[in-house]
C-alpha cells in the first residue's frame, strides 16, 4: 500500500514544461500545488492526524505520570532550552549545502522521539522526550525557508491557507478522537496508542521528504565535515543574521519575543482551563477542538486572500485587535456551548496572525540568506492560541523558556492570571505593529 502511496506521489510531481509555462504565466491554485508545495502540505496532512490525536491532552498526560502544574511548564522549558542549541546550525546549512536532504534526514530523528511517549513510565520521560524532540527539529529552518523559496510572490497568502486548511480539514474529527480514546480506555493507554500511530506516520512523513523534496539552492558549497568549526561558523553566522533582523526586522522581532513568551506560558493549560476551571470533560474539549478546527477549515482559504489583498500589516492588526475581547470571554466562560464559540473565534484570529506573518517574513527576507534568518526568528508567530504554525527560532527559545517555566507556577498561583497577561501583551503587540510593522516596497522572491 505504501508503495502505491509512493508511486502516485511520484506521477503526482511529473510536470511537463508546457504545463509548467502555463502555470507561470497564468498560476491557478492546481498549477501551484505541485513540487515542494504538493510534498510540504502532505507531510502536514499526515503530521495533523498524529499530532491532533495527542497533543491537545499532552498536560493531562504529564500530571498522570506524576507531574505536577508547575512540572508541566518545567517541561516544556527545558524542551525550549535544548531546542536552541542546534538552530543556528540548522540555518547554516540550510543556506549553505542545501535544505531538502537535511530536512528528510532530520525528520527520521524527528520520528525516533515518539519512542519516549510510547513507552514513559514516569513525567521525567516525558520531559526527557520533548527535549529530544526540540533538539532534532534544528531542521526547521531549513523546511521554512524551503517552503517561503517554493511559493510565487503575491499567491503566498492563498497558498499558506491552503497549507493550513487541507491539513485542518483532514484533522478536524482528530482531537474528539483523541478524546474518545481517553474516554474508552482512559488517559494512559490511550496516549500510548496515539503515540504509537504517530511514529509511524512519522516514519511515513521522513521517507516521502527525503525521496521528494527538490533542492531550491542553486549554488551549494560542502561544509566540511569538521564539526567544532561548522558549529562555530553556524554561531557567527547567527550573529550577522541578529544584526540583519535588528536593522530589518526590529519590530517584528519585538512582537514575536513577546508572542513567544505569552505562547510557552499559556498554551499547554488551555486544556487544564477547560477541565479544572470551566468543567469540560476531555470528551468536551475534543469537541471544542472539532468545532474550531472546522471553523478554521471553511475561512482559512478566505484569510489567505484578505492577507494578499489587505497586506500582512493591516491583517495582523485585526487579528490582535479580535484575540484580546476572545481571551477575556475565554476566562469567563461557565460552560460547553459558550466555549465553543469562544475557542471558535481566537482560533480565526490565530489563524490570520499566522498567515500574515509568514507572508510578511517571505516578503522581507532575501532568498539566499532565509535559512538563516528562519532560524533566528522562526517563521511566522500566534497570538498563544495551538493551530497555528511552528513559530520558533533562536531568538524565540529564551523568551519561550522563560514564559514556559513560570507558566505553570502562574497557573498554579491563579488559573485567570495568564490569560490577563497574554491580554496586555496582545495589547503591546497593536502598539508595536502601528509604530514599527512596514510592508516591503518590493517583495523577495
Amino acid at each position: 500500500m505504501f508503495k502505491c502511496v509512493l508511486v502516485r506521489l511520484n506521477w503526482i510531481l511529473m510536470v511537463d514544461s508546457d504545463g509548467a509555462q502555463e502555470a507561470q504565466k497564468n498560476p491557478t491554485l492546481r498549477s501551484l500545488m505541485k513540487g515542494n508545495i504538493l510534498i510540504l502540505t502532505v507531510s502536514r496532512v499526515i503530521w495533523s492526524i498524529s499530532g491532533a490525536v495527542v497533543r491537545p491532552y499532552m498536560s493531562l498526560y504529564i500530571l498522570a505520570l506524576g507531574g505536577s502544574k508547575p512540572v508541566i511548564g518545567f517541561s516544556n522549558a527545558l524542551a525550549d532550552l535544548v531546542g536552541l542549541f542546534l538552530y543556528p546550525l540548522g540555518g547554516y546549512i540550510a543556506d549553505k549545502a542545501g535544505r531538502a536532504k537535511l530536512i528528510g534526514i532530520a525528520t527520521f530523528l524527528y520520528a525516533s522521539s515518539f519512542l519516549f511517549f510510547i513507552f514513559a513510565p514516569s513525567w521525567e520521560w516525558l520531559a526527557v522526550g520533548m527535549a529530544y524532540q526540540q533538539l532534532v527539529l534544528f531542521y526547521m529552518p531549513a523546511l521554512n525557508a524551503l517552503m517561503a523559496d517554493s511559493i510565487p510572490v503575491g499567491t503566498r497568502g492563498k497558498i499558506l491557507s491552503m497549507m493550513m486548511v487541507i491539513p485542518e480539514a483532514v484533522r478536524i474529527f482528530v482531537p474528539f478522537v483523541g478524546g474518545w480514546l481517553i474516554a474508552v480506555y482512559t488517559l494512559q493507554p490511550a496516549m500510548r496508542i496515539g503515540y504509537t500511530l504517530s511514529f509511524f506516520l512519522a516514519l511515513v512523513v521522513a521517507i516521502m521528504r527525503y525521496r521528494y523534496l527538490t533542492e531550491t539552492i542553486e549554488n551549494r558549497t560542502s561544509i566540511g565535515r569538521d564539526i567544532p568549526h561548522i558549529m562555530k561558523e553556524s554561531y557567527r553566522e547567527m550573529y550577522k543574521s541578529i544584526r540583519w533582523v535588528l536593522g530589518n526586522l526590529k519590530g517584528y522581532m519585538y512582537i514575536s519575543i513577546l508572542l513567544a513568551f505569552i505562547a510557552a506560558a499559556v498554551q499547554p493549560f488551555y486544556v487544564l482551563f477547560a477541565t479544572e476551571v470551566i468543567g469540560l470533560s476531555a470528551y468536551q474539549w475534543g469537541t471544542v477542538l472539532l468545532a474550531a478546527g472546522l471553523s478554521k477549515t471553511l475561512l482559512s482559504i478566505t484569510v489567505g486572500n484578505l492577507v494578499d489583498k489587505w497586506g500582512a500589516r493591516k491583517c495582523m492588526f485585526i487579528s490582535l485587535i479580535f484575540g484580546i475581547p476572545s481571551l477575556l470571554a475565554f476566562t469567563a466562560s461557565t460552560g460547553f456551548a459558550t466555549t465553543v464559540v469562544i475557542y471558535v473565534l481566537l482560533i480565526i484570529s490565530n489563524a490570520f496572525i499566522w498567515i500574515a506573518s509568514n507572508v510578511l517574513l517571505a516578503d522581507t527576507i532575501p532568498k539566499n540568506t532565509r535559512g538563516r534568518i528562519m532560524a533566528a526568528l522562526g517563521q511566522g508567530f500566534n497570538i498563544g492560541v495551538s493551530g497555528g504554525g511552528y513559530a520558533r527560532g533562536f531568538i524565540l527559545f529564551i523568551p519561550a523558556t522563560i514564559g514556559a517555566f513560570f507558566g505553570g507556577y502562574i497557573y498554579d498561583y491563579n488559573p485567570i492570571l495568564p490569560w490577563l497577561l497574554q491580554v496586555a501583551v496582545l495589547v503591546v503587540s497593536i502598539a508595536l505593529t502601528y509604530v514599527y510593522i512596514k510592508e516591503p516596497e518590493t517583495a523577495q522572491t
